[in-house]
């Protein structure tokens, strides 16, 4: 599925993840059920125990601004699955999230230009 968008955020965020992660495979939702998200406020990266493709679950009660960040903030999760630390935001998460996220201003600017 294509966005109308040329530049549209989730995309480029996704691109960009791609774009370094080419292997890491996901799939995103929109949640809207405020309830499914109590302990996680924004969003949530869920690894199925049989080993599936990974889930994110980003709230769609939040400004489009704060879900593109939590999106990559997930994305990252993706990225570092073989971290031990990557649920608690390690040096790994960290460099994964700052790399998604120079990749993603990165391809604005080669939309904008």
């Amino acid at each position: 599925m294509n966005s109308p968008f040329t530049n549209d955020p989730f995309s480029l965020v996704s691109k960009a993840f791609s774009n370094i992660y080419p292997d890491k495979q996901y799939i995103a939702y929109w949640n809207p059920s405020a309830r499914e998200f109590e302990e996680h406020d924004y969003g949530y990266t869920n690894f199925p125990i049989d080993g599936s493709i990974p889930e994110i679950w980003v709230n769609t009660m939040l400004s489009v601004e704060n879900a593109v960040e939590i999106f990559a903030h997930e994305l990252a999760h993706i990225a570092t699955k073989g971290d031990a630390t990557h649920i608690k935001h390690g040096k790994e998460w960290e460099d994964a999230f700052e790399n998604i996220h120079k990749e993603y201003n990165r391809l604005i600017e080669e939309k904008i230009i």
